[in-house]
C-alpha cells in the first residue's frame, strides 16, 4: 500500500517534473544558500551555543571538583575533630588518674604528718607529766622532811640549833631520794 501512496504522489506531479529545470534551480539555489549560510551559522549560532556548552561542562566538572573536594575535606576536618576528641578524652583520663595520684600522696603526707604531730603531742604531754611527777615527788620530799622535822622536835622536846636542823633535813632528804 505504500507504494500505491507513492506513485499517486508522483503521479500528481509527475517524473518529469522531478526532473524539470525549474525544481533543479530550486535545488541548486538551495545548496547554495545552504552552503553560504552554513559557515555563517557555524560561527554565529553553533559556535556560541557549543562554546557555552564546553563552558557548562567545564562549570560543571568544575563544580563536581569542588564538591569533591570539599566532601575530603570535611571528611579530613571530621578525622581531625575525632582525633582531637580522643585526644582529650585520653588528657581528661590521665589528668583524673594523676589527680587521684596526687590525693591518694596528699593523704598520705597528711596522715603521716599526723601521726608525727600525735607522737610529737604524747611525748609533751609525757614529759609534762613526768614533770608534774618529780614537782609534786619534790614537793612531797620537802613538805615530809618539814614534817618530820617538826615531829622530831616535838617528839624530843628539845630545841635543836639551826645547825642541826639543816643536817637532819639533809640526812632526810638523802634517805627519801635514796627510797624513791
Amino acid at each position: 500500500m505504500p507504494h500505491l501512496a507513492l506513485l499517486a504522489v508522483a503521479g500528481e506531479f509527475g517524473l518529469d517534473d522531478l526532473f524539470s529545470l525549474e525544481l533543479a534551480a530550486s535545488f541548486v539555489w538551495t545548496l547554495l544558500i545552504f552552503g553560504i549560510s552554513l559557515p555563517l551559522l557555524w560561527k554565529f549560532v553553533f559556535g556560541p551555543i557549543a562554546r557555552s556548552m564546553e563552558d557548562r561542562e567545564v562549570k560543571v566538572r568544575e563544580s563536581a571538583a569542588a564538591a569533591e573536594q570539599a566532601r575530603s575535606e570535611t571528611e579530613r576536618l571530621r578525622a581531625a575533630v575525632q582525633q582531637e576528641l580522643e585526644n582529650a578524652r585520653q588528657e581528661a583520663a590521665r589528668s583524673l588518674t594523676e589527680a587521684k595520684r596526687r590525693a591518694a600522696a596528699r593523704e598520705q603526707e597528711l596522715m603521716a604528718a599526723a601521726k608525727v604531730e600525735a607522737e610529737r603531742e604524747r611525748q609533751r604531754s609525757r614529759a609534762e607529766i613526768e614533770q608534774a611527777v618529780r614537782s609534786a615527788r619534790e614537793m612531797l620530799r620537802h613538805e615530809a622532811v618539814g614534817l618530820a622535822v617538826q615531829i622530831s622536835e616535838r617528839v624530843i622536846q628539845r630545841e635543836f640549833a639551826p645547825a642541826d636542823q639543816q643536817r637532819l633535813l639533809a640526812e632526810f632528804e638523802q634517805q627519801a631520794a635514796k627510797a624513791n
